[in-house]
This record gives structure tokens, sequence and C-alpha cells, in this order.
């Protein structure tokens, strides 16, 4: 299991654009990928799970992500996360 926390920086937070994008992202890879926000977890895969975690700009949140090559996902859901702009 890999995790690293990331900072949202996109202006308008984890809208539908962004989620949209996150799942995809998460649904080509065969393990599993989750977003966390304090108490709170979402499959990455289910935009509308992400989406009702509220996730606003500025927020703190975890990627956690359990399979083979999990490292590489984990990075890439980071670097996806960083670069929402929108």
């Amino acid at each position: 299991m890999t995790e690293y926390s990331v900072v949202v920086t996109a202006p308008s937070g984890l809208h539908t654009r962004p989620s949209a994008q996150l799942c995809h992202l998460a649904k080509t890879y065969a393990g599993t990928v989750e977003i966390i926000r304090g108490d709170k977890s979402a499959n990455l895969k289910s935009m509308f799970k992400v989406m009702s975690m509220g996730i606003k700009n500025g927020m703190e949140v975890i990627i956690r992500v359990d399979g083979e090559n999990e490292e590489e996902m984990a990075k890439s859901v980071v670097e996806l996360i960083r670069s929402i702009k929108d």
C-alpha cells in the first residue's frame, strides 16, 4: 500500500470535471485507489463518491493505492490533482 498527501490547488476544488478526470485515471488501474480527507474516504473510481466528499481548494487529501505498480499510479494521481487549474 502506498500513500501520498497532496493539497488541492484547483480554485473550484474537486467538482464535476476534475472528479471525472480522476475517476477516468483510476479506472485504468486494476488495484484499489482511494481518496481520503479527514475521517472520510471514497473509491476514486466513483466520480459521485469523490464529489460527495466536498473537497475544496486548499484542502489536504491522502491518495492511497494498493496493488501492482501502486507507486506509479499514486504518483500519477497526485500529479493530476496538482495539475488541475479550473
